[in-house]
């Protein structure tokens, strides 16, 4: 298997020790046990071996760190096999006795210093043939004797290139011990936990098994960032086969736990009971153990327990608490969890730990964690209401439980006033559910190329278990266990917790009541990558509980409608959304009203935008004295796109702006991600591309922990790249989701990851590839019924990239269509793109001077998308050129790189850079270097190769090619390629 996936996030730490080896600087890679340091080593050593480097290596071990001289052999013994340099016969002799390949003198002791001296002379004589790379992993194991020969060769090998390469266990808070190996110049460089988006494309990519939601996290935290950690847990995991509940300890495996229960157990055992109440909490804050606890002391003393600058307590590692929490027996957790529950302050904290602490079934106490459920749900914690509820329903009597002998107490009374808390369960609390609601019918479509709103739709959760509240007092045992199950599945996937949901969906299907198995059946069917075919049976299944219940019949129905949408798209109507709306006002059912209302406005804004302004006022109207739902903050996001489409920027950005903080507040996870996709694209079209690409790289991040396909997470980042990374990394990004795409069924996620992925390439200047892109994007969305020129702007970019190839028939009738559907539409505001792409066409078919004359004429100095102005002005400038009116052509790309700059556009803004450099590129013949290097780059080598060839840094080969382009008036690789001259 490649070493790439366990590089992800490596890759400064690669560039630095790339550059610190290549100055001749000796390198010390440290940190803990499995963060990933060997795995650095590995693709240096690989990458100087490949340069024609001599790659000398040495991975010692505990259980040979005794034996002498055991790294010298591991490091020479090849070499003096091979070809070695000339050594003196003594040194020689003592170098083969001291790597056991000859016996000593009887009677004679080994010379230390003729030992070290051979090594030192074996090194100079190797560095005369070239670079030598000594790689020294896991340098804690080095045995004593390797290790004073090596620091005595590194003192003395001056300016030789002769580089070192080391890595060192190094425990958090300690300090590297290894630096005397190294030459004095030498560079430290410690490595760190990875990143929470990294660790879950590792486990994606090392295992195969896409962890989502609360899992991944509880993965991510307990190890810290690390690697070798988070692959172990995973792999638990997958044996395990189902996930963890929140309240269970994580599986630590057996390999892990050499490397952590050291530091537990030279503890005392009166420490436990302290180190097991901050493994249970929460939040353990320092007043949960009085100053003098003799297990607090011992913990801090020790540092297996700190302080967060918060002032909580916290474990030196996050693995140690689970592996406390998971040692301990249930009666110490539920001794613990009977501690904390009279300890923490919170009320909602108090009684969780109350259920955690009571084993079986007590109606009072399950009455207080459904009222906790709420009080939750309106601090906007729907993943906290989640857990409440299922708790509540494991703590619900059944038909035959006994109750407990006495009363709960009074944090456990449904109704009681929490000593304390200024809080009341049951107050009322209840009926202020920001968390709990249902989704709309279907999203809204990209706005533009960074994305905007939901690609795909959106069906609607299902009926409400007891009309909007976690709680149906009035039902008796088994169906209040399912009423409260389907409460915990709907705030869990409002949290974004998929795991969640699917356990208690499931355990809701076996339930008796039918309301909540339609429910839990419709929640299931939307969970991120079901197949179709599993979605046609839960939505058959669904019908058959719902039988003539016209309430539950709508819910199905319109389930139903967005499999439909799934199929056709917007280019038919949604079907039966007159009779949901009959079915939801029949039953009284306003949430389902709404649904169905966004349902209709999702299709209506594409087919008929002005038509759909009256359908939106009367779905907000209708949705405005409900809590926050899906299909509220839908109507709300059409209202963002529908102005943004109309060309109100500014009131499309507070609009959504507002929209996303109280979305935020409700602690709607998955809402969020929808959000962002759409925020994305707004801020693209205000020009505010730094925020663009922000918003995106954490919708990406978003996504990459609530769905198991990777489509969408690679298409927000993509489109972020395309604001404000590279266009070569957009590239990367969206060519994979559009690989991705082959696992899902979201065709309009294609269109978009397509769409981007043909912007990049005219970045590249790929222009053939990127009209193959794009037409396919435009082919799809089309299909899809999306023709409206204003949400994803395609039509301009393919129209001009098809002129650049020669298609110009092609373009021409692209663009009759787009100005036909945007007149269709009132669309005044893509005009200008596609009066800059007629107006090329004509240039480049007839005269390229008055075209540019036209265009400049048509410009508008300002626009309410201010990248439009800049895409215009590049455009002008290709005309200038070709009418040889270079000033105005570097005037039009000035101007151009300015608007990029203001607007933070870093791949347009380095397009702009590198069409200035083709325009001055000076004249002149190659050198022969640059002819030399021309051929290596026709020949496929990177510059790195080029570098060991030429006997030149990468740097230099880098700055080299920069003037290459610029000289021979190219933009990458591809074009150096077919344009430069045969050395």
């Amino acid at each position: 298997m490649s070493d790439q996936p366990t590089l992800l996030g490596r890759e400064d730490v690669l560039e630095r020790c790339r550059a610190q080896l290549d100055a001749g600087a000796g390198v010390l890679l440290y940190g803990p046990a499995g963060i990933g340091k060997s795995a650095v080593v590995e693709v240096l050593g690989a990458e100087a071996a490949a340069q024609g480097q001599l790659v000398l290596r040495s991975t010692p071990s505990a259980v040979e760190a005794g034996l002498p001289h055991l790294t010298l052999c591991d490091l020479f013994s090849g070499v003096l096999d091979a070809d070695p340099p000339a050594l003196p016969g003594h040194l020689r002799a003592a170098l083969e006795t001291a790597l056991l390949r000859g016996a000593p003198l009887a009677g004679a002791a080994t010379d230390q210093l003729a030992i070290r001296l051979g090594v030192l002379e074996l090194l100079r004589g190797l560095a005369l043939r070239g670079t030598v790379l000594l790689v020294l992993d896991d340098a804690h194991w080095i045995d004593p004797a390797s290790a004073e020969v090596l620091a005595f060769a590194a003192r003395r090998l001056g300016t030789l290139p002769v580089r070192m390469l080391v890595t060192e266990r190094v425990e958090p808070g300690a300090e590297p011990l290894a630096i005397e190996l190294l030459p004095p110049q030498l560079t430290e460089i410690p490595l760190d936990g990875l990143p929470e988006t990294v660790l879950g494309e590792l486990l994606r990519n090392r295992l195969d098994m896409p962890l989502t939601g609360d899992t991944l996290g509880r993965v991510r935290a307990s190890s810290g960032g690390n690697p070798l950690y988070a692959l172990e847990l995973g792999r638990a995991l997958r044996r395990r086969g189902e996930p963890v509940r929140p309240d269970e300890p994580l599986p630590v495996p057996d390999r892990l736990r050499p490397l952590l229960s050291a530091r537990l157990a030279e503890l005392p055992v009166e420490a436990m009971p302290a180190l097991l109440l901050v493994a249970a909490a929460a939040r353990p804050g320092r007043e949960l153990l009085p100053t003098d606890d003799p297990g607090l002391a011992v913990g801090l003393a020790t540092g297996v327990l700190g302080l967060s600058p918060g002032g909580e307590l916290r474990f030196s590692h996050p693995l140690l608490g689970e592996l406390v929490y998971a040692d301990a027996t249930p009666a110490q957790r539920q001794a613990a969890h009977t501690r904390l529950a009279d300890l923490v302050p919170d009320p909602v904290e108090r009684v969780r730990h109350r259920a955690l602490a009571t084993p079986g079934p007590d109606r009072a106490l399950a009455e207080a964690l459904a009222a906790a459920a709420e009080v939750a749900l309106a601090r906007g914690a729907p993943g906290t209401a989640a857990e409440l509820c299922r708790l509540a329903a494991e703590h619900t009597p059944g038909v035959g439980d006994e109750e407990p002998a006495g009363p709960a107490g009074p944090r456990a009374g449904f109704g009681s006033a929490d000593p304390g808390s200024g809080v009341e369960f049951g107050s009322g609390l209840e009926s202020a559910d920001p968390g709990s609601g249902s989704g709309p019918g279907f999203g809204t479509a990209m706005v533009s190329g960074a994305g905007s709103g939901t690609p795909g739709a959106r069906s609607g959760a299902g009926p409400r278990a007891g009309g909007g509240s976690s709680t149906r007092p009035a039902a008796d045992g088994p169906a209040l266990v399912s009423h409260r199950l389907f409460a915990a599945a709907r705030h869990a996937h409002a949290a974004g917790l998929p795991d969640q949901v699917r356990s208690a969906c499931l355990a809701v299907i076996r339930g008796p009541d039918p309301a909540d198995r339609v429910g839990a059946r419709l929640l299931l069917a939307r969970l991120p990558g079901q197949d179709p075919a599993e979605v046609k049976a839960l939505l058959d299944a669904a019908a058959l509980d719902a039988d003539d219940d016209p309430r539950l019949t709508g819910w199905v129905l319109l389930a139903r409608a967005y499999q439909a949408f799934h199929e056709t798209g917007v280019r038919a109507g949604p079907p039966g959304l007159d009779r949901i709306e009959e079915l939801a006002r029949d039953a009284g059912d306003e949430e389902l009203e709404v649904e169905a209302i966004a349902t209709r406005l999702a299709h209506q804004l594409h087919r008929d935008p002005q038509g759909s302004l009256a359908v939106l006022e009367r779905g907000c109207a209708l949705a405005a004295g409900q809590p926050l739902t899906e299909a509220s903050i839908f109507m709300r996001q059409i209202q963002a796109v529908a102005l943004v489409r109309s060309g109100d920027v500014s009131g499309a950005l507070g609009a959504h702006e507002r929209l996303r903080a109280d979305t935020e507040r409700a602690g709607r996870t998955l809402d969020l991600c929808d959000l962002l996709f759409t925020a994305t694209g707004l801020y693209e079209r205000a020009g505010r591309c730094a925020e663009a690409h922000a918003t995106g790289q954490y919708g990406g991040r978003l996504r990459a922990e609530l769905e198991s396909d990777r489509l969408g997470e690679l298409l927000q980042r993509g489109a972020a790249e395309l604001n404000g990374g590279t266009a070569e990394r957009a590239f990367e990004l969206l060519d994979a989701a559009a690989a991705a795409w082959a696992r899902t069924d979201a065709v309009e996620w294609l269109a978009y990851a397509l769409g981007l992925r043909g912007r990049a390439e005219w970045l590249l200047g790929r222009y053939e590839a990127s009209a193959r892109s794009q037409r396919r994007s435009r082919s799809l969305l089309h299909r899809q019924g999306y023709t409206d020129p204003a949400m994803f702007l395609i039509d301009a970019d393919l129209a001009e990239s098809l002129i650049l190839t020669g298609a110009t028939a092609e373009a021409a009738g692209l663009l009759g269509e787009a100005r036909a559907e945007a007149a269709r539409l009132g669309r005044d505001v893509v005009t200008l793109g596609l009066t800059r792409a007629r107006i090329l066409l004509e240039g480049v078919t007839g005269d390229p001077r008055a075209a540019a004359d036209e265009l400049r004429a048509r410009m508008p100095a300002e626009h309410p998308y201010p990248l439009e102005v800049a895409r215009a002005l590049l455009t002008l400038a290709g005309l200038e050129r070709r009418a040889r009116r270079r000033a105005a052509a570097r005037a039009a790309l000035q101007e151009a790189a300015e608007r990029y700059t203001l607007a933070g556009c870093a791949p347009y803004l380095r397009h702009a850079e590198a069409e200035l450099a083709r325009l001055d590129a000076p004249e002149g013949p190659l050198t022969d270097l640059e002819l030399r290097i021309a051929e290596l780059v026709r020949a496929g080598a990177t510059n790195r190769e080029i570098a060991g060839v030429l006997h030149l840094s990468v740097k230099a080969v880098e700055a080299n090619l920069t003037r290459l382009f610029r000289r021979l008036g190219v933009r990458n690789r591809a074009e150096l390629i077919s344009r430069a001259p045969a050395g």
